[in-house]
């Protein structure tokens, strides 16, 4: 059987399906040297990783997959592909959502009214178009998040408070969200299947890891109510509901689609392939904590990193990576091992 994988990083899913003895093709952002593909294309310059923001393209990961579509049996979709209000949604066969519902769902204020009007609870959110409803907001909201209607992992969030407001720079229109004191969480399914809560690491509102599974106190209505969000938008594959407490109460922030971040650490605390899950449409019971730490360049620097079975993602050796870009990916059983071997990174050890 055949594969293709595409998104900004595909090698846990990659890995996965060679595991599985699956012929696989990717192409995508990154091409870490423990990525297992048989054939793949990737946009990143081996010797030197840019600035992302500026560099990524989904335009050309898809002209990329071009080549490939037709010779596969299966297509996987990664984070950053069909997230983008500009994103082209061809007509492909995928595992999961179609490319038409990941670009509705990930639209976010399109989904939040929906889910408002299904009844659940979310943070107050608008759609802004001008400095003057924004200003409105802030006047009511006092506090905010502000972020892009569509795309993930946190790329242009920005927290706003009332009382500074000095040089923003906000290209409208954008979403404007209530506020919420709290630590962010995630619930991530397969199907409608319930897998476990996950706590989210966030630096700077961007994802950089998490740990699966995280004990919640919940309520089992909390899992039912997001079970019939998965049926209600009626999502396949892998799915996650981000969200955070308010008066211990969860409010949802925002739905994604596709594959998580999450899916490595689940594997590895399942001990079950996870890729054969989501072919399979079932529920896998993550067991033992594991915790996920993607490592950013705290200057520009060339980094010489050996093969360790906690660190993935591994550039290759003496590659540039610019100050404020991801150089590796640690997964470990317990956070202190994870910042531990974080230090020796940063240290060039």
């Amino acid at each position: 059987m055949k594969a293709l994988v595409v998104g900004v990083n595909t090698r846990p899913v990659v890995n996965s399906l060679k595991k599985l003895n699956f012929e696989v093709y990717s192409v995508s952002h990154y091409n870490p040297v423990d990525l297992n593909a048989d054939h793949k294309k990737y946009l990143v310059t081996d010797k030197f990783h840019g600035h992302f923001v500026d560099k990524y393209s989904e335009k050309e990961l898809l002209n990329l997959s071009k080549e490939y579509v037709d010779l596969v049996d299966y297509i996987f979709i990664c984070s950053g592909i069909f997230e983008s209000k500009n994103s082209k949604t061809p007509n492909w066969d995928v595992v999961g959502n179609s490319p038409k519902r990941i670009k509705n769902i990930s639209d976010k204020y399109k989904t939040v009214k929906r889910l408002e009007n299904l009844g659940f609870n979310l943070p107050t959110t608008y759609k802004v178009n001008n400095k003057y409803q924004f200003e409105k907001c802030l006047s009511e909201l006092k506090s905010v998040v502000v972020k892009p209607i569509s795309g993930s992992g946190g790329i242009g969030v920005t927290n706003i408070d009332f009382q500074n407001t000095d040089n923003l720079d906000i290209k409208y229109p954008v979403l404007v969200q209530e506020y919420i004191e709290s630590e962010s969480y995630s619930a991530s399914f397969i199907g409608s299947n319930f897998l476990c809560f996950n706590k989210q690491l966030i630096n700077n509102n961007i994802y950089v890891g998490n740990i699966s599974p995280y004990v919640l106190d919940m309520k089992n209505e909390t899992i039912q109510d997001f079970k019939e969000i998965m049926e209600s938008l009626d999502l396949l594959g892998m799915n996650g509901i981000d969200f955070m407490l308010k008066n211990g109460i969860p409010y949802i922030i925002e739905v994604n689609p596709r594959i998580l971040g999450t899916y490595e650490t689940i594997e590895l605390s399942s001990k079950y392939n996870l890729s054969k899950a989501i072919l399979e449409n079932k529920a896998v019971k993550p067991k033992d904590y594991f915790f996920k730490k993607i490592v950013f360049s705290n200057k520009g620097s060339s980094y010489f990193i050996d093969k360790n079975p906690l660190i993935k993602d591994i550039p290759e050796k003496g590659a540039y990576i610019e100050e404020g870009e991801p150089v590796a990916t640690i997964i470990g059983r317990n956070m202190a091992d994870v910042r531990e071997m974080e230090r020796g990174i940063l240290r060039g050890v």
